[in-house]
Formats: C-alpha cells, structure tokens, sequence
C-alpha cells in the first residue's frame, strides 16, 4: 500500500515539474513559426505566378488587338484576337467581350478586348483563397491619319454655258459627302477656292495679310513673278519692318461699258470668297450651292490658293481663327507641316477654259488724285457725264462735258456763257451760273478709287477720254487690254500659263506626299494640257454629267492613298 502511494506521489510530482518546466518551448513556437513562413512563401509563389499570368495575358491582349486593328489584316477581327490566345495557351475571350468598330472604306477600325483569367492558388487556398482573378483590357486603333483638301474650283463666266455650274454642284456636294462618309470626324479639313479673273478673300482672312491700303471694299491680292510668289506655296505675313506687302488689286470693272460698274475685278459677293479649313459637310454644300459664274479665267491664282491653304505657312492664321471660333478646335495645327507622315494633303484643280486675261492697275491709276472732278450739286447717285470736268496737264484746262468747252475752272465752280445767233437779231451772248453754283465752289476732286467706284473702265475711255478728245486712237488705248493703256496691265494667257506650271511644280516640290488631281471639264486643248502637266496623281477629261464620274474617281484614289499612306 506504502508502495502505491509512493508512485501516485511520484506522478503527481512529475506531472507539476513538467508544468513548471519551461525548457522546450520554444520548439513549439518555433513550429508555428515555421507553418506561417510555409504559408507566407507560398503567398509570395503564388503572387508570382498570378503576376506572371497577368503579364502573360497582358501582352497577349495587347498584341492581339493591335493585330486585328492592323488595316492591311484581311482575316477577321475577332479571329485573329481568339487564334493570338490559343496560341499563347490562354482561353479565347467570348465574342461579346470583343467589340470591333471599323469605317464603311477601311479608313479606320478600332478594336476593343475585355477578358479575365482565374488561376487557382497552391498555397493561399490553406487560409481560404481558392484561386485569383487576372482582368485585362486592351483597345487599339489604326486609321489612315489626318487629311487637307484644297477644292480649287473655275467659277469664270463661261461655266454658265451648257449647264457647267450646275452640273458641277452636285458633283462637288457628293465629293464633300463621300470624303466625310469615309473619315472620322475631326480628321478632315476642305478649303473651297472658287477662281475667275481673281481670288477674292473674307474679310477675316485678309485681316492676317500685309496688304496696300489703297481701297477696302474688295479683297484680292496680287501675286508677283519677281518676288517668287509662284515658286512656292508658302504665303508670307506681318506687318513689321521689312515684312512682305502685298499689293491689293484695285476694285475697278475692266468688262462692262456702264456708268456704274456691274462687275469688278475682283469680286465682293461673299459667295465668291474663299472657305478656309471647314469641317461642315453642311456648311460646304450650302457654299457649293450658293456658287455663282463671271468673269475671266485665273487657273494660276487658284492654284497659288489651293497650294498656299496646304502650307504650313498658315498655321498662325488657323490658331488664330480657332481663337476667334471661325475655324473648329481640331484643326490645331493644320496646316501641318508637309513632311508629317500622318497626313495627306490633297489638291483637286477644276477648269472648263484655259488661262485668258487678268487685269491690275498700275500706279498712277491705282490711287491718289484722279484727272477728273466732279460736281456735288448733281447727288451721290447720279450717273450722269455732265457731272465731270476732266484735266488736262497739257493744256491746263478743264474739259466740261456739260457744255462741250475746255475751260479755266472745273464745272461747278463758275459761270459760263453761250452765243445763240439769228438772222433777225444777230448774236446775243448770255451768261449762267455752272449747275448748282451759287457762289459756292461744288466740284470735288476724285481719287482714283473714286473713279473707278463711279464708271467702269470701258465707260472711261469711251465716254470721257473719247467724250473730251473725240480721237478714237486715244480712246482705244484707254481700253482694256489696250498694249499702250495707260491704266492697266494686262497679263494674257501665256504668262499665266507659265506661272500655273510654276506653282503647280512648287506644290509637288514642297512633298511628295501632295496629291494633285485635275478635272478638264469640257476645257479646250490648251486647257486640256495644262491641267495634265499639273497633276500627279490623276486626269480627268469630262464633260457633261460626267464631271460625276472625275469626282468619285477621285474619292476612290483617296481612299486607296489613305489605306497604303
């Protein structure tokens, strides 16, 4: 009994110094210790692998939808996304999860991949988490860039005959719709230039130019051979020292014999004026139908236009138009410079005649006192010759057309006296007051530009020159076209030829990106070989309702040059 007693003691013993004994006990730790290192390296093995997964599928993604955006890919969009998955051993994306938005001609398409991976987890799943998610998403787009039109179209008198104008405005209203058809927005810009004797500009855009003074009603600027403005596209601005200036053409009739000019050199209606960098197909085809015909034929200044509305030279102007809200915000920038690969500069050159005639005043007819004054008394309105006195140095004197007599003073200034004879009564001699003398001097000396707001240039020499001289030679030379007129210079059709040519090379010179396309509409030969020698990239012979058929043709080459550009 003793003995058992003892041993239940012993026990007892030994179980209190087992509780009290602290050796060991960091073994025990130590094993937890060790489970949570297990657990936290497996956490980092599988971060890796879920990192390693997730940039695996990353690239997958990228690289496939950058292949399926490629325009030159002819398989389907969604396949090629699928097969750059299978080959990478990851599963296809479902094809709702693949959005593929593309334009109508190819010139764009856009490729959107949304999909996700769930890897399972070797070690995160001890602490619950079975497996990870890997999201991607990609989108990638390839178009064929920016592109810059200049319509440079012949709105000359002879596009009145046999229906030319209209024929010619829907086929340019369908080019705009087919050009915006097949562009995203934002990325096309058309310049309409409508040419005839003189390329009339808004009010706005000659505001940039450094220009003569000589008049404000009329805004048309006068190229120069010797300042070299025919071999390059470039325009020049500023008005600081030693800044180009351009010398506006004179607002003068050279075509009509009237009193009051009926059609100046150089247009005013607004339809005549230049549309500069619009991205409105609405705007354009209201302006195409609004287009109206006179005059003669100026293919070179269009042409200088057409060019010089491509040239980086303008981008100040475009910054500031924008600024002022006339031109859309995206069209920063443009004219881009002409090496920018990403964009096509396009000009389409139209004409139904040749080069004729162009006219421009020379100096001492462009501005300062006229030779001719004219009488107050007669009314702002009046059309009538017997208002004018004309001056002659030579003689000193006046030529009065209201009494058929060269004289001291300029009518409306003095008295005159007439002679009337009889038989019965001999000749009696009586004295009048000028029209509207009183006293009072009412003649008023004329600027030229006065002159030439008053009576057209034939009206001049036909009626005043010929009116006081009654020598026909004189009145001749006083003619339009006239070698030895004094008042104008005339530029005939060779000239002009030769400076088309001029600007036509510069253009091409300036990029070979520049595509130069030419419509012959119904054009005589001369014409015909001109455009031809003009162009790069296409000839259009037409006439009638063909000129439909020139325009679409363009818009095909386009969009074969936007594809491969």
């Amino acid at each position: 009994m003793r003995g058992h007693d003892l041993r239940r003691g012993g026990a007892k013993f030994s179980i209190k110094r087992f509780r009290r004994d602290e050796e060991g006990s960091l073994v025990i730790f130590g094993l937890f210790c060790f489970v949570m290192m297990l657990i936290l390296a497996g956490v980092a093995v599988d971060l890796m692998r879920f990192e390693e997964r997730r940039t695996v599928l990353q690239n997958t993604i990228d690289r496939a939808s950058l292949a399926a955006a490629d325009l030159q890919q002819t398989l389907d969009p969604k396949a090629v996304v699928r097969d750059y998955f299978v080959k990478a051993g990851l599963t296809p994306p479902a094809d709702a999860d693949i959005d593929v938005r593309q334009g109508s001609n190819g010139e764009f398409r856009t490729v959107e991949v949304t999909t996700a991976e769930e890897m399972p987890t070797w070690f995160m799943r001890m602490v619950g988490v079975q497996e990870l998610g890997t999201p991607a998403h990609s989108m990638a787009e390839e178009s064929v860039g920016q592109i810059e039109i200049s319509l440079v179209l012949d709105v000359s008198g002879s596009m009145n005959s046999n229906s030319r104008l209209t024929n010619l405005k829907p086929a340019a209203k369908s080019f705009v719709d087919q050009i915006f058809d097949s562009t995203q927005e934002g990325k096309v810009s058309i310049s309409i230039i409508p040419y005839s004797t003189q390329v009339a500009l808004s009010d706005d855009l000659i505001g940039y130019f450094n220009v003569t003074n000589e008049q404000t009603i009329s805004n048309c600027i006068e190229f120069e051979d010797d300042m070299g403005d025919f071999d390059t596209p470039a325009v020049s601005f500023g008005s600081g020292s030693g800044s180009r200036v351009y010398q506006r053409n004179g607002h003068f009739d050279p075509f009509y014999s009237a009193s009051l000019p009926r059609m100046t050199n150089c247009p005013t209606d607004s339809d005549r004026e230049i549309m500069a960098f619009s991205g409105d197909r609405s705007a354009l085809k209201n302006y195409i139908d609004n287009l109206s015909a006179s005059g003669n034929t100026s293919i070179d200044i269009g042409m200088k236009w057409g060019a010089a509305l491509l040239d980086p030279s303008m981008q100040d102007v475009v910054d500031d138009l924008i600024d002022h809200d006339k031109v859309d915000d995206d069209f920063s920038g443009r004219p881009y410079a002409w090496s920018e690969g990403d964009t096509l500069k396009i000009i389409v050159l139209m004409t139904d005649g040749a080069n004729t005639t162009e006219y421009r005043l020379r100096d001492d007819y462009d501005h300062g006192t006229s030779r001719l004054e004219r009488n107050a008394a007669y009314g702002s309105d009046s059309t009538s010759l017997d208002q004018y006195s004309l001056w002659d140095a030579t003689k000193k004197q006046y030529y009065i057309f209201a009494i058929d007599q060269w004289r001291n003073e300029p009518w409306g200034n003095s008295t005159y006296t007439t002679t009337s004879c009889s038989k019965k009564w001999g000749c009696t001699t009586t004295t009048s007051n000028d029209y509207g003398y009183s006293g009072s001097p009412q003649s008023v000396p004329m600027s030229w530009q006065a002159v030439w707001e008053k009576m057209s240039i034939y009206y001049f020499s036909d009626n005043i020159i010929y009116g006081a001289y009654r020598d026909r030679g004189m009145r001749n030379q006083y003619r339009p076209a006239s070698v030895r007129d004094p008042e104008m210079t005339t530029y005939i059709y060779s000239t002009k030829d030769t400076r088309t040519l001029d600007i036509c090379s510069a253009a091409k010179s300036a990029s070979s990106r520049l595509r130069i396309y030419t419509i012959a509409f119904e054009a005589p030969s001369d014409g015909q070989t001109l455009l031809e020698a003009c162009q790069n990239a296409g000839y259009y012979e037409v006439e009638g309702l063909d000129i439909n058929d020139a325009f679409d043709g363009i818009v095909n080459s386009i969009n074969k040059l936007r594809l491969t550009h």
